[in-house]
C-alpha cells in the first residue's frame, strides 16, 4: 500500500536531485520536494481528506478507500502525468522517476513495469480507482524509486 504515493504521490511517487524547471524533450517538467508538499495540501483540500489520513499520506501509506482514491487522482493530476479522460502518460512517469538531467530509456524494465500497472487498471469504472489502483501497482513495486524521486 505504500506504493505511489506515484506515483506517485505519484501520490509519490522520483524526483532527488533535481534541478526545478528542468525539462526533457516533451517538455515534462520534473517536479520538486515542495512540488510534492504544494500538491499534498491542494489535493487534500480538495478531497477533505482527516487529519489522520494526512499523516498516513505522509508516511506513503494510502488506504484503499474513496477519499484516496481521489486524493492520489489529484497528486497525479498535479504532477502532469494523469488525466482522467486519457489516464496515465507512461512516458512523463518514467521521466519523473529517472529525475532531471538524467536518459530515459523507454525500453527498459521500469518502463515496462509502468506500462503494465497502468494498462493492467486503465479499463476501471472511475477514474480517481483507476489512478489509485494504477498508483498502488507501481509504488508497490518501485516505492524508493518513487520515494527517491521526491526527494523524501
Amino acid at each position: 500500500m505504500k506504493f505511489l504515493l506515484v506515483l506517485f504521490l505519484i501520490p509519490a511517487c522520483v524526483w532527488a536531485h533535481h534541478e526545478p524547471g528542468h525539462h526533457d524533450t516533451t517538455g515534462y517538467v520534473v517536479k520538486t520536494h515542495d512540488d510534492l508538499v504544494t500538491y499534498r495540501h491542494f489535493c487534500a483540500e480538495k478531497v477533505h481528506a482527516s487529519a489522520e489520513l494526512v499523516e498516513q499520506y505522509k508516511k506513503w501509506q494510502y488506504p484503499d478507500d474513496a477519499v484516496t482514491h481521489c486524493y492520489l487522482e489529484c497528486i497525479f493530476e498535479k504532477f502532469g502525468f494523469y488525466e482522467p479522460e486519457h489516464g496515465f502518460d507512461v512516458h512523463k512517469i518514467h521521466v519523473q522517476l529517472s529525475g532531471a538531467g538524467s536518459t530515459v530509456d523507454h525500453n527498459d524494465e521500469t518502463h515496462q513495469k509502468i506500462v503494465h500497472c497502468a494498462e493492467t487498471h486503465a479499463k476501471e469504472a472511475d477514474s480517481c480507482s483507476r489512478a489509485y489502483h494504477a498508483g498502488m501497482c507501481f509504488m508497490n513495486a518501485n516505492l524508493r524509486l518513487v520515494q527517491h524521486s521526491v526527494q523524501v
